[in-house]
């Protein structure tokens, strides 16, 4: 009988050490998936944090307190004005990705049917005159502070991007009252708020403009502004439009901007550096600008998953070298428990390598079985524990996609929680060569006696 077949005899006649060692293999090799899974995704997770999430700083008006004869604190904002000159400047100073300029203006609206006003939503002291909307005029909508912080929502069409001319987002309130969608073009002439004798009025002095714009996305409000306000003060009546339009409002200048500049980096980690580039800009005035930063929580997202990630590789060596120790301890103590079979087929004439082989092939066996076990249960693990431990780690990724549909799409952790066939089976081919030399080592103290010195044993 070849060593196949007692190999094969012996596993159906010992079922309880064979599931014994099935168990074992099977629990190590799980949890070895399962943490190799979770540092892989970890690793990419961040990789791609780094790569896509990237930072921002902001060009900004800063403030200034200015006291009054009885002593009393005005605080007062200065007016910032940036071109076109001054960003290019800025954006020599390290890789940045985009950058988002933005103006701030007011406009009436008119249906296509001209004497067919837009009604805003009423705010405080409203009239027909103070019927007006607030236009924030830039780039990218996406980047704009209130739907990067999900106060509002695209619910609708697409975000403005830089390629974008005479195009706006208007709120889904506004849209119902006067049956717009997404694809309807409107007209919006130029005007201004301001109050007099406790009124709100359109105070704008110049040559009235208007210009015709599309509506290309719809946004909700999630979180509604309870203070009460004019108009075009209120959530509901902002108008969010290309850079183009209040400059066709003759509202702002070209190439010039006197809102925030948002400026976006493509490696958290060079923030400071190119912060630091900046201000040392000799054609900025640092005493009416000043620069805030934002590195969307990377450094507490890039500590947790670094932490995580030691954490997980010391489980892993502890794993690895507890269950190579006990593996081989339990199969030195089977082998060992097998001194009468080995004498006899010794005494047979079996060659030691035939038993050798014998005893390989019995675990080896039963790691494959464990492995394929393992593998699924590894797997389900995996995607159960890795989206409950990574679903902090989900922000808000900049990039083309993103600058288009909007910031609020969480990444899918699934993506992540995939472990590549060649890790895999680097995994365990690893554990195979734990067995074989278990086995090896296992067999050698035995082996290396003569029949008669195991017949002595024996007895």
């Amino acid at each position: 009988m070849d060593y196949k077949k007692r190999a094969g005899l012996y596993l159906l006649r010992k079922k309880g050490n064979a599931i014994s060692i099935f168990l074992l293999i099977m629990v190590v090799s799980t949890f070895l998936i399962f943490c190799f899974t979770l540092l892989t995704a970890s690793e990419k997770l961040a990789s791609d944090i780094r790569g896509a999430l990237g930072a921002a700083f902001y060009l900004r008006a800063s403030t200034g307190a200015v006291s009054d004869e009885n002593g009393e604190m005005t605080v007062t904002e200065n007016h910032i004005r940036i071109t076109d000159n001054e960003i290019k400047r800025i954006q020599n100073c390290g890789n940045i990705a985009y950058y988002n300029p933005i103006n701030y203006g007011y406009a009436k609206g008119e249906l296509l049917t001209k004497g067919n006003p837009i009604a805003f939503i009423h705010g405080e002291k409203h009239t027909e005159d103070n019927n007006m909307g607030a236009v924030t005029a830039l780039r990218y909508s996406a980047l704009e502070t209130d739907f990067v912080d999900e106060v509002l929502a695209l619910a609708a069409g697409r975000h403005i991007t830089e390629a974008d001319t005479n195009a706006v987002l208007i709120s889904s309130d506004v849209a119902a009252a006067n049956g717009l969608s997404v694809g309807d073009k409107i007209v919006l002439s130029s005007s201004e708020l301001g109050e007099a004798d406790g009124e709100y009025i359109d105070v704008w002095s110049g040559e009235r403009k208007e210009t015709v714009v599309t509506i290309v996305g719809i946004y909700d409000i999630l979180e509604a502004d309870a203070n009460v306000t004019a108009t075009a003060g209120r959530q509901e009546n902002r108008i969010y439009a290309s850079i183009d339009v209040l400059t066709q409002l003759a509202a702002s200048e070209p190439s010039v901007y006197t809102g925030e500049v948002g400026f976006y980096v493509t490696d958290p980690k060079t923030l400071d550096e190119i912060v630091s580039k900046v201000q040392q800009i000799e054609e900025i005035d640092w005493k009416t600008h000043f620069i805030r930063t934002n590195d969307f929580q990377y450094s507490k997202i890039s500590d947790s998953l670094t932490s995580l990630g030691d954490l997980i590789k010391i489980l892993l060596a502890c794993v690895s070298i507890v269950s190579a120790a006990i593996l081989t301890l339990i199969l030195t103590l089977r082998i060992r428990g097998r001194i009468p079979e080995a004498g006899i087929l010794l005494g047979a004439g079996i060659p030691k390598g035939e038993i050798i082989k014998q005893f390989l092939l019995e675990v080896l066996s039963v790691a494959v079985t464990a492995f394929l076990f393992s593998y699924a249960a590894g797997f389900g693990i995996s995607h159960n524990l890795g989206n409950h431990l990574l679903a902090d780690f989900q922000p808000n990724f900049i990039n083309a996609a993103a600058l288009q549909n909007g910031m609020s799409d969480a990444v899918s952790i699934d993506s992540y929680l995939t472990l590549g066939i060649g890790k895999t089976l680097l995994i365990y081919g690893c554990q195979l060569i734990v067995v074989v030399l278990s086995v090896l080592l296992s067999s050698a103290s035995i082996l290396k006696l003569k029949p008669r010195e195991i017949l002595t044993k024996m007895s």
